[in-house]
């Protein structure tokens, strides 16, 4: 990681012989526009199952090349091994994935003002208002997590 140093300005009348004091602060983070969709939920500390499957299946990297994409990420409580168990091939984990990804930057608010989104895999996603703004039925948790190339939608469980 990066280091900051910022000059500290010190009061000489007080401190004769100091001119200035610098303070590094080590390390400090990226902003998030500037991280890639991995890096962004790593960060995030909850989505370890769903980063590995978009490794192993390559989605992680289309997320990189093209875009902009929004991703709806379940984190490790509702994404685990019972979920995507059955899914044995590299293939059929990639289709899988491709349902929870959107092309297009769709943040909260231009959710808010639609009934479908077609995902990258082909199919719709029905957006309804219950407890707040839900997708197939996953509620939208935490909304609005900007990476690089698009924007993350946390959701409470997998949305097909």
């Amino acid at each position: 990681m990066n280091t900051i140093c910022k000059p500290l300005k010190v009061n000489t009348m007080t401190y004769q012989p100091i001119r200035a004091l610098f303070i590094c602060l080590e390390p400090y983070a990226r902003p998030l526009n500037d991280m890639t969709a991995s890096e962004v939920l790593r960060d995030e500390g909850r989505f370890t199952n769903f980063i590995r499957a978009l490794d192993v299946s390559g989605v992680g990297d289309m997320l990189e090349k093209k875009g902009p994409y929004t991703v709806f990420a379940p984190g490790d409580e509702v994404f685990n091994e019972h979920n995507i168990g059955a899914l044995t091939s590299t293939y059929r984990l990639m289709d899988y994935l491709n349902n929870f990804i959107v092309p297009g930057k769709y943040m909260l608010e231009d959710i808010e003002r639609l009934q479908v989104l077609q995902t990258v895999g082909g199919h719709p996603l029905l957006i309804t208002f219950r407890d707040g703004v839900e997708v197939c039925g996953a509620r939208i948790i935490k909304p609005n997590v900007p990476y690089n190339n698009g924007v993350i939608h946390e959701i409470d469980m997998p949305p097909i």
